[in-house]
């Protein structure tokens, strides 16, 4: 094994290298952001915010967007994920999403309230036209909170880069791997766009870092900071108020920092019991869960009813578990092979980690795999649906990919491992902006038309949603249809000014002469992008973007040259 291979010490160096990492990929995620929602869920999730900070109340209302979901659900129709409150709230709708979502994106949305009002003729143009037939509002509180992913998507590689550090790869291996997870896996495509996973994944994997932080300071026989401390209990109660379906992976890392708490305790002098860290770190969790029960019971009447009442059960957890086994994996759709493949050699630090005697990091890393990843492999919805690559297991990914900075090292020293990461990254890389800049819901939609054309007979007798959802299914297995690749033949459609009017046969190489077009307008060309936009339909100013990215291109620059020259390692 390499010698150099041992645990750091974050210095100031690495953190000014995390903040370089973090500029750098906001710079690449705020040219390429959506922007306004880019699914129904997300809009259902940015409207509980707009309600919050109106009428500091949960309940949908208010804007044009609000009452269109409010009616369609009052109808009886299911086509948001919202449910009817409970005694007292009849006649009021709530969101089945997580209540992190809009508590975070607060002060985003107040941020975007005072643009509105520098910038009211944009506000103006932007009522004056509508989506899917409904009219819109508040457009600036809109693009502020979608910032929301792009900065906490470039947090998460910033803490990668420490995480590497600490679990001793070099400082250029420890930068690689935060620009790496940022850049060549579909954490991209999933920070560009306005979906809970990535909160509840940089909330999770900072409560790591920060207990990595606390024992750091306790092993080096220093009392751990306060806010250290406090900021881990925090972040564990966000990732669990975003989607509580990650509580086990809540109580895998509360229960690792209990542990590493004792372990410390043990080599202080004797009486000395951890109890302020203890109850600085689990406090505000505890808060978290108190707030989770209160607000279910104010929405629903029942504390542990989030909303989701019976569509999901214990069954909803065993329909499919192979199915969700291999679509996470390999599949031409939504495998991590295809649209995350440098994670495959995350198995070289996992093997050398174990060779020299390391087990809690490992352990941890392991138990995390079975708490996030098994719940999302046996469920019908493993795929994700509104999402590019499978959403539900990008909280995991943080943790599988840190040690690839110690990897990196362990391979580099090889011209087959030189060769491996280099291919495997250049492959990440191609998936990963194949899903920016082509939107995925413009394959959905065209993969949906061009699916019913393919398999016509399916679902004869069933609802047509339900026949829908089969085909869907199939898309994520036929290699035709795979999102990494349909985007780039899609995108090269473009680019050759062929227009939106595709050919099933030359998209999907259907034996069939059926055309097809995006039935949204925001799904044509680059109208996904939220600078494009905001030029085209609001005729707003062009130079915002470019000059945010070219300023943070330049502060990554100046903190990586800091970072160079601070405590070298």
């Amino acid at each position: 094994m390499s010698p150099f291979i041992r645990a750091q010490n974050v210095q100031s160096g690495d953190r000014l290298l995390g903040w370089s990492v973090f500029c750098c990929l906001l710079a690449i995620y705020l040219a390429t952001f959506a922007g306004l929602p880019d699914n129904p869920d997300a809009e259902v999730e940015f409207q509980t915010t707009s309600a919050l900070v109106r009428t500091q109340s949960f309940a949908l209302g208010g804007t044009p967007e609000a009452e269109a979901i409010v009616g369609i659900t009052h109808q009886g129709r299911q086509g948001y994920n919202v449910a009817r409150g409970g005694p007292g709230c009849e006649q009021e709708f709530f969101s089945w999403s997580g209540i992190g979502q809009p508590l975070v994106a607060f002060p985003l949305y107040i941020a975007g309230s005072f643009l509105g009002r520098l910038f009211p003729a944009v506000e103006e143009r932007h009522r004056a036209t509508t989506h899917l037939g409904v009219g819109r509002s508040e457009y600036f509180e809109h693009l502020l909170v979608g910032l929301r992913n792009p900065l906490l998507g470039a947090l998460t590689g910033a803490l990668i880069v420490l995480a590497a550090r600490r679990a001793g790869a070099r400082r250029l291996h420890a930068a690689l791997a935060g620009l790496t997870y940022g850049l060549a896996s579909y954490a991209w495509p999933q920070a560009r766009g306005t979906l809970s996973d990535v909160q509840a994944t940089a909330a999770l994997f900072l409560a790591f870092v920060l207990t990595q932080g606390v024992s750091e300071r306790l092993e080096r026989g220093k009392p751990a900071r306060a806010g250290g401390a406090l900021g881990f209990g925090t972040a564990l109660g966000v990732a669990f108020l975003t989607r509580t379906v990650l509580a086990p992976a809540v109580a895998v890392l509360a229960l690792y920092y209990l542990v590493r708490r004792m372990r410390a305790a043990r080599e202080q002098p004797p009486g000395r019991f951890p109890l302020r860290e203890l109850v600085l770190g689990f406090a505000p969790a505890l808060l978290c869960f108190g707030l989770y029960l209160w607000t279910n019971q104010r929405r629903f009447g029942d504390p542990l009813e989030s909303g989701y009442g019976g569509v999901v059960g214990l069954s909803w957890f065993l329909r499919s578990p192979l199915e969700g086994l291999v679509g996470v994996t390999v599949s031409p759709g939504s495998g991590l092979v295809w649209l995350a493949p440098l994670v495959l050699i995350a198995t070289v630090w996992w093997v050398s980690a174990l060779r020299r005697g390391e087990r809690g990091v490992p352990l941890l890393v392991l138990a995390l795999l079975i708490a996030i990843g098994v719940p999302h492999v046996l469920i019908p919805s493993w795929h994700g649906a509104w999402s590019y690559g499978p959403r539900y297991v990008l909280p995991l990914l943080p943790f599988l990919w840190f040690p690839l900075g110690v990897a990196f090292g362990i391979l580099w020293e090889r011209a087959l491992g030189r060769i491996a990461v280099l291919a495997l990254a250049l492959l990440g890389g191609v998936t990963a902006l194949g899903g920016v800049l082509v939107e995925y819901n413009t394959n959905l939609d065209l993969s949906f038309q061009a699916a019913r054309v393919a398999w016509p007979t399916v679902g004869e007798l069933s609802d047509p949603a339900v026949a829908d959802e089969e085909r869907f299914l199939r898309t994520k297995f036929d290699w035709r249809f795979a999102a990494p690749w349909a985007h780039w033949r899609i995108f090269r459609h473009r680019m050759a000014g062929m227009g939106e009017n595709y050919s099933v046969r030359e998209l999907y190489y259907l034996d069939d002469d059926t055309r097809i077009e995006p039935t949204v307008e925001r799904h044509r060309g680059f109208n996904h992008l939220a600078w494009v936009d905001l030029a085209r339909r609001l005729d707003g100013p062009t130079w915002i973007g470019p000059l945010l990215v070219v300023l943070l291109g330049l502060a990554s620059f100046v903190l990586a040259l800091r970072a160079s020259e601070a405590d070298l390692a």
